[in-house]
């Protein structure tokens, strides 16, 4: 009863024996606790967690939840019946003996890393099912961050097979393809030799024959493009490498394309002799595919500037024309297969594939792309090839405690201003962004010095594709060692200024970070 009215309550009860001093029970000591708020509170709670188990087995995708270490605490049915394991099982086995040996280790090593800076969890590997067929799945795990801590992660394995094998189909279907119209369009080639013969230019005739040659290079060229995609999806792409004259390469690539082209002049500015160890064909037809996208892209414009330098042991080929330009936010895509900007596809012919093979052949040298572009201002496609197969990054010197300088990096701590001075320097890669970030956080630590300069105006090509690992590893292992300001001089290269607003998260409420641009004054 209470305030007149029966009401239902949840109580807990102690009882306790009271004694006399013989040690003898006298009576009992009941005492009773109202716990009905903590009861009503728990059935609330368990009924929600009945629900949202309800809704993770309704799903048809396999669910999972993990604690802040990684360790599985959650699997729903679907996940359970797929492997036709038990949840304990499941549990004490782990990643290791589901997913294929081949896809391991790079998803282990994403998992970790997304552990350790508190980021999505995206991967795909293949899953071996109860059936003992391999299954490719796309992964995704969010972390439920409270008061700055990770609770739990809550993740989706959802089976892609279906996709990945069309995918597969199409590429073969492409390759078949392929093959199969090179030998009637090698046919109609040798006939319009024929036909050639017999007429001269200046006819009628003569005019549509060197035009339907022109379409028929075209398609030609339509045709190697989706034949090479569909050898690189397969893995399959060869290259014959021997020594080859570089400077020769360029000349000729460059007087072939010239004689192709009345509307555009083609400069040449080359300091490469040098005998260069690659497959000649493959970066002729890198070569090619810039010098034709110059063309294309560039139509109220005449001149195009090819250059060819040698820098730390690097070879560097840039394309530069005058025409259309492409905004920042195309640019680290343009090496996606199939990508077109905008609606181009209805302003100029082809299929995207170009820039994609022609990155590839590139990353099989042991080099690297980037692009330069301003709308309506044109474009400058670069890249770079290692002289010996990969990049060289030297130490220079280093007392291990307050300086180090190297080719790639300068970083010296100024005791009296109390900040870490870092400054990079030329062509960066991984390897090198690495190496330097590592260092850093070396000599930040070893001062106890929280506050660092980047200074990256001197940085000439690409770093983007240490983005990703700036950002899920190097920059939350620096503010959990207890970095406080991170400056960040942006690099005259668009690539690199896209790779430094990605290499550092906005949610470390722990670090100031600012962007700064030097410009250059007379």
């Amino acid at each position: 009863m209470r305030n007149g009215e029966w009401d239902t309550v949840y109580q807990n009860f102690v009882y306790e024996p009271y004694h006399d001093e013989n040690g003898k029970v006298q009576g009992v000591i009941a005492i009773t606790i109202d716990v009905t708020a903590q009861v009503v509170a728990r059935r609330r709670t368990e009924e929600n967690e009945k629900r949202f188990r309800f809704l993770l087995n309704a799903m048809p995708q396999q669910v999972w939840t993990a604690a802040p270490n990684g360790n599985f605490t959650y699997l729903n049915e679907v996940m359970i019946r797929d492997f036709d394991r038990s949840f304990e099982d499941i549990i004490s086995q782990g990643w290791e003996v589901f997913i294929h040996p081949e896809d391991l280790p790079d998803a282990l090593n994403r998992w970790q890393r997304c552990l350790h800076s508190k980021q999505q969890f995206l991967a795909e590997f293949r899953l071996k099912f109860s059936d003992g067929n391999y299954y490719w799945h796309l992964a995704r795990a969010v972390p439920m961050i409270e008061n700055g801590k990770v609770s739990f992660w809550l993740g989706t394995n959802t089976n892609i097979h279906r996709q990945k094998v069309n995918e597969t189909m199409k590429d073969e279907f492409i390759s078949i393809a392929s093959h199969e119209l090179k030998t009637p369009l090698t046919t109609i080639k040798g006939f319009f030799q024929l036909i050639k013969r017999d007429v001269t230019e200046q006819t009628s005739l003569g005019s549509f024959v060197i035009k339907a040659e022109r379409q028929l290079e075209r398609l030609s060229r339509l045709i190697e493009d989706l034949l090479d995609v569909s050898k690189i999806n397969a893995g399959k792409m060869i290259y014959n490498k021997e020594l080859f004259d570089f400077s020769a390469l360029m000349t000729d690539t460059v007087e072939s394309i010239q004689h192709t082209t009345t509307t555009h002049q083609i400069e040449l500015h080359s300091d490469c002799s040098i005998e260069f160890y690659g497959d000649q064909l493959r970066i002729e037809q890198v070569l090619i595919n810039l010098l034709n996208n110059a063309i294309k892209y560039s139509p109220g414009s005449r001149k195009i500037t090819v250059r060819c330098t040698i820098e730390n042991s690097n070879l560097v080929v840039s394309v530069e024309d005058l025409g259309v330009g492409i905004a920042e936010e195309h640019l680290k895509s343009l090496f996606d297969r199939f990508y077109r900007v905008d609606n181009s596809s209805a302003r100029f012919q082809g299929l995207g594939l170009g820039l994609f093979i022609a990155n590839e052949i590139v990353k099989r040298h042991g080099g690297s792309f980037w692009i330069e572009s301003q709308p309506g201002d044109g474009s400058t496609f670069s890249f770079l090839l290692p002289l010996n197969g990969t990049q060289e990054f030297t130490d220079k010197a280093t007392d291990h405690e307050t300086y180090y300088e190297g080719s790639f990096i300068r970083i010296h701590y100024r005791e009296q201003e109390a900040y870490l001075d870092v400054e990079w320097l030329g062509y960066q890669n991984y390897d090198s962004v690495v190496k330097g970030c590592g260092i850093m956080m070396d000599l930040m630590q070893k001062n106890n010095c929280y506050h660092i300069l980047n200074d990256n105006s001197l940085v000439k090509g690409n770093w983007s594709e240490a983005s990703d690992w700036g950002a899920s590893v190097w920059f939350p292992a620096m503010a959990d060692a207890g970095l406080k300001k991170f400056a960040w001089i942006y690099s005259p290269s668009t690539f690199s200024r896209i790779a430094a607003n990605k290499s550092l998260p906005s949610d470390y409420e722990a670090v100031q970070v600012a962007f700064l641009i030097i410009k250059a004054t007379r």
